[in-house]
């Protein structure tokens, strides 16, 4: 409710808007306890807030967004501890946790990752992070035949360039750009649009893998 409130004030105040302006002067009060985290909208009140925020309810309650900035600030403990507070407690954001916090505390053993290519990723990242070169190498390659989609595919084979150039494994590394180069070659952004998933099973990584196609496309372009 905090991270829900706390967003709505700062989307409001964005737009220089009242609270009257939102919810009318007799629900004011409402809004108050909701931005200040003692109280919970119903959905088709935060539809209905959202819309005058130009914005969706989805972007206010944010909880996916924030997930995926602690993903990617792992390496950073204290500013993905704090935007992982922000969330309910889960065996993902334990883990994330645990994890950030063994990147810059030699004293905290790295985790090790549950069946999810996506967190062996994160968990080789700190290993590499840590000296632990061939630790996060081991575990990049058990990873990758698991790789199903080409997003993660791609960030695992990234990282196991830099990996390989730390190693000084030549010919593992040209390996690892060959396969890179392949995938990404095989990014067809007009076929990723219409195979696009239904909204009920959209996710953020379809997505990036879209964006990710468009840059590759234009970048053809150059």
């Amino acid at each position: 409710m905090e991270l829900l409130g706390a967003r709505l004030r700062w989307r409001r105040r964005q737009l220089k808007l009242r609270q009257g302006d939102i919810v009318g002067t007799h629900s004011g009060s409402f809004l108050s306890k909701v931005e200040n985290g003692v109280a919970q909208p119903s959905l088709s009140s935060l539809r209905d807030w959202s819309e005058k925020l130009e914005t969706t309810a989805g972007e206010l309650l944010g909880d996916h967004l924030v997930l995926e900035a602690a993903k990617q600030c792992i390496l950073l403990t204290e500013k993905c501890h704090s935007y992982l507070d922000h969330l309910d407690s889960s065996p993902t954001t334990r883990f994330l946790k645990e994890l950030s916090s063994s990147a810059t505390a030699l004293s905290v053993p790295v985790p090790d990752p549950p069946c999810d290519p996506e967190l062996q990723c994160l968990a080789a990242r700190v290993l590499l992070h840590r000296g632990m070169i061939q630790e996060a190498k081991n575990m990049v390659e058990r990873a990758l035949p698991f790789t199903f989609t080409p997003l993660l595919r791609i960030r695992h084979l990234l990282l196991l360039c830099q990996i390989c150039g730390e190693l000084a494994e030549t010919s593992t590394k040209e390996e690892a750009k060959n396969a890179l180069h392949s995938t990404l070659s095989e990014l067809d952004h007009y076929e990723l649009l219409q195979k696009l998933p239904d909204a009920e099973a959209l996710s953020a990584s379809d997505m990036e893998l879209l964006t990710l196609s468009a840059l590759v496309q234009d970048s053809r372009l150059l």
